[in-house]
Order: structure tokens, then C-alpha cells, then sequence
């Protein structure tokens, strides 16, 4: 500017007859800001485009998360009614596994989870009152191999499965070879975590033991024999937790112990009877129990051991992209609000009243599903930074990174923006192109997309319609 003031405040002793006009003479100054400044928004654009479709990429990670969606929705793929039941796992090695029982018998079977595609389906041998249920977790072996557990037990009474069997199996997900077959007793609890099987089983003098068996092979890594807790509780086998960092959580009668990858013991708390533990956010637990004339009690296990006397019961986080990892969230006794604590102290950070039906944690971002609409908070401070009311709980709460994402039974979608609560698009699928009568809709960690059940069991993947898929 300096510049531009000297130069025009120069004395001419021989002035020019036609002198330009100001725009003519800086026209090509002018021209050159203007593309600069195209040139910048540009680049600030592709950058914060970049920046999203990063933000996108990392969140399609995290379990539960959808795949881009909106109101034109078409088929991926259908399962009949006897595949249908792989859709409520994850996936291993880009497959879901599930088991089905037949007139050809008991079969362990995987779908190739990007198309539906039957991979393969592998019969094995169980007992008649095998049949009625399975699972299947994602391992990884010693070398780093992904395999895959199911198992097969009966669908009874506590007190006849503790008389019956059930069958572990460890399984290549690729091919469907069956690595290691293992009976085990019906009241054995069976656990996997990322890269441990773990499970229980009875002694003849009523102790229990944990054994931490090789995916892989079947031998025994380790054994752990549980403390002795009360008799008499009317717990019939015991807990088995996933406490995070290659940590395990073993609970019997009011007797707790933690354990580290090798099975030794890092803490062993004494708790009321019949306590049951759940899984916190951030590598909490939370124990509820009762004893007599004082209702139920509850204790949080924070990741270093320690233990806070709290009156809470533990909320369901569906999906979590691990962000604000310093805050655990519970809900209070009476349900009424929901409460966050701070997972060094257990010290509570903030309350809400809500009645939560649904949650979700997303970039630093708690999404409540409520019983009349969805409130957007904090994660930090819980300040709330949105409120749309729905008049309908809101019992089934994703997103796809853009919108959230709820079921509306039976039969519909509604999504609302992530950054306000804006109504973002709808669909009722009863009335979508697809190759079955709708039953009802539901979602599902195993597979990035709505699932629509058909009256016929069978189930159909659905999201956004392309030029291939209508």
C-alpha cells in the first residue's frame, strides 16, 4: 500500500495526455487477485474435502458404523432363512460365519460378507440338543493368522444345560476347515477376545478353573483356578469378561479376579453375590450386585485397579470411535439421567437428564437416543449442542459419518444430520424394490448396512442404490 501511495503521489513534469483510469491500470492486478483467490478456495476446499474423506475412512472402521446411505436404497444381497443367522456376527477375513441345523444335520457354514456369496459350509457332529444355537468370534492366532471360534449348545434352563454339552470349534474362515473340535460341558462359559479362547470349567470339589487355550492347536496356554466364593448364590457357571488390553475379568459367587495374557492374577476383589459385570467404555467395568435389605449396589473397575462405590447401572455404547477416552459413561439408578465419569477417578464429569434408550460416541460427540428423540452432547462437558425432538423413542442409534441413522419400526429408516439434528431423509422399505415381503428392519456390527427381515426368515442387505443396483 505504501507503494501504491508513492507512486501516485509523484510530481509529473510532463503528464501523459490520456492518463489511464485507475481500473485500467491495475486490471491486470485485479485479474491476478481474483484467480489467486479462486485458486485458494480450491485448494481450502479440496483440503477440507480431503480432511472428511479421511474423517470417513476411519470411522468405516469402527464396528457398527454404516456405509453412505440415503433414502434410495436397493438390494446387495439376500440370505435364505438357514444362512440368515451370520449376519449377527462380525466378520473374519472379509467373512461371516454361522452355524444351521437341517435334515442333513448341523453345519458350520461363511458368506463372503461384500457380496452374500456361500463360501463354503462345513458339517460337523453334535448331539441332537446341539442344535438350536451357535456363534462365531473372530481370533488371531499366535502368528498372527485370522481364524475364527464357533460353538453349539443347547437352548435350556440353566439347570439342564449344566447337565448337557456343547462343542467349541476353531475354524479357517476362508475355507471352513475345522482346525480344533473340543466338547465341553454345557455350563462351561467360553470366551474370545482378540487373541485368546478362553474357557471354564468345574471341578469336582464345585471349584472352577480358566484356561486360556491356542486357537490354533487347542493346548492349554495357561490355567487359573478361581477363589472359592459363596455357596449357595444360584450362579450355575461363571463370567467370563473381556476387561480390554489383553485383560480378562473371572467372576463367581461375589469372588472376582482380573487377569493379564499370561493368567496371572493383577487384583481379586470380593463383591456382593451374584454380581455381574459389564464392559464400560475406555477399559471400565462396572459390577451390579444386591445384598439383603439394601437393594442393588454397584462398583466401578477402573483400568488401574481401583474400585468407586457408585448407585449407576451401566449404558450400552453401540458404536465408539474411541475419542474422549478419558470419560466412561453410566446411567443412574432410576434411569432418569446419564452420568460421565472420569476413567483415572471414576470422579463424576457432568449429568444429563435423559432417559437413555440408545447411545452412541462419535468424534468427541455423545448421541442419546431417547424416549421421545435424540440430544446430541459434550462428550467432555456434556453441553448439549442439539435437541430434535422425534415424539418416539429412539431405541436403534448409527450413523453412516454424515447423518445419523434410526429404525423406526417395523419397517423404516429416518436419518437426521450429525453436526444439527436436521431431518436429512427417509424410506420406508415396505415399499422398496426388494425380493421379499418386509417383516422388519434392524442393524447389525457384523454388516455396514440396514438388514430387512422377510416373513419368510430370510434377510435382506440393503444401501445406497447405484446405476448396477437400481
Amino acid at each position: 500500500m505504501t507503494e501504491v501511495d508513492l507512486q501516485d503521489g509523484g510530481a509529473a513534469t510532463d503528464p501523459a495526455p490520456d492518463r489511464p483510469s485507475v481500473l485500467r491500470r491495475y486490471r491486470w492486478w485485479a485479474l491476478g487477485l481474483v484467480v489467486a483467490l479462486v485458486a485458494t478456495a480450491v485448494v481450502v476446499q479440496q483440503r477440507g474435502d480431503a480432511r472428511a474423506a479421511d474423517r470417513l475412512a476411519v470411522l468405516a472402521q469402527v464396528p457398527g458404523v454404516l456405509a453412505p446411505l440415503d433414502a434410495h436404497v436397493a438390494a446387495r444381497w439376500t440370505l435364505p432363512a438357514d444362512q440368515a443367522s451370520v449376519v449377527y456376527g462380525r466378520p473374519v477375513a472379509g467373512v461371516l460365519l454361522g452355524g444351521s441345523s437341517g435334515a442333513d444335520g448341523f453345519h458350520l457354514q461363511g458368506v463372503e460378507a461384500a457380496s452374500g456369496r456361500l463360501l463354503w459350509r462345513t458339517p460337523v457332529d453334535v448331539p441332537n440338543d446341539e442344535t438350536l444355537w451357535s456363534w462365531c468370534r473372530p481370533v488371531t492366532s499366535s502368528s498372527g493368522t485370522p481364524l475364527a471360534v464357533c460353538t453349539a449348545g443347547p437352548d435350556a434352563p440353566a439347570a439342564l444345560i449344566a447337565l448337557s454339552s456343547r462343542t467349541v470349534w476353531t475354524v479357517d474362515p476362508t475355507t471352513g476347515t475345522v482346525l480344533t473340535s473340543r466338547r465341553v460341558r454345557g455350563n462351561s462359559t467360553i470366551l474370545v477376545t482378540d487373541d485368546q479362547l478362553l474357557m471354564t470349567s468345574g471341578t469336582v470339589d464345585g471349584d472352577w478353573d480358566v484356561t486360556s487355550v491356542d486357537p490354533s492347536d487347542g493346548g492349554a496356554r495357561w490355567s487359573y483356578r478361581l477363589p472359592r466364593g459363596q455357596r449357595g448364590t444360584g450362579q450355575v457357571q461363571p463370567q467370563l469378561l473381556d476387561a480390554g488390553s489383553g485383560r480378562v475379568l473371572a467372576s463367581m459367587a461375589g469372588q472376582a479376579s482380573v487377569l493379564d495374557r499370561s493368567g496371572r492374577a493383577l487384583t481379586t476383589l470380593s463383591t456382593d453375590p451374584g454380581t455381574w459385570w459389564v464392559a464400560l467404555r475406555s477399559g471400565a467395568q462396572i459390577g451390579r450386585g444386591s445384598s439383603a435389605g439394601t437393594g442393588p449396589r454397584s462398583v466401578l473397575l477402573l483400568p488401574d485397579l481401583t474400585t468407586v462405590a457408585v448407585s449407576e447401572q451401566p449404558v450400552a455404547v453401540t458404536i465408539d470411535d474411541g475419542s474422549a477416552p478419558d470419560v466412561l459413561l453410566t446411567r443412574s439408578e432410576d434411569g432418569s439421567a446419564l452420568v460421565a465419569r472420569s476413567v483415572t477417578t471414576g470422579g463424576a464429569l457432568w449429568r444429563a437428564a435423559l432417559e437413555v434408550r440408545s447411545t452412541i460416541v462419535v468424534q468427541g460427540s455423545v448421541y442419546v437416543g431417547t424416549s421421545t428423540g435424540i440430544v446430541a452432547l459434550d462428550a467432555g462437558t456434556g453441553a448439549v449442542r442439539w435437541t430434535r425432538d422425534l415424539d418416539r423413542p429412539v431405541e436403534t442409534l448409527s450413523t453412516d459419518g454424515d447423518d445419523l441413522v434410526t429404525v423406526v419400526p417395523p419397517t423404516s429408516l429416518a436419518a437426521y444430520s450429525r453436526l444439527d439434528g436436521a431431518p436429512a431423509w427417509d424410506v420406508d422399505l415396505s415399499t422398496a424394490d426388494l425380493p421379499t415381503q418386509v417383516a422388519s428392519v434392524a442393524l447389525s456390527a457384523g454388516v455396514p448396512h440396514p438388514l430387512v427381515w422377510g416373513t419368510d426368515g430370510s434377510v435382506v442387505v440393503v444401501g445406497r442404490a447405484t446405476a448396477g443396483t437400481g
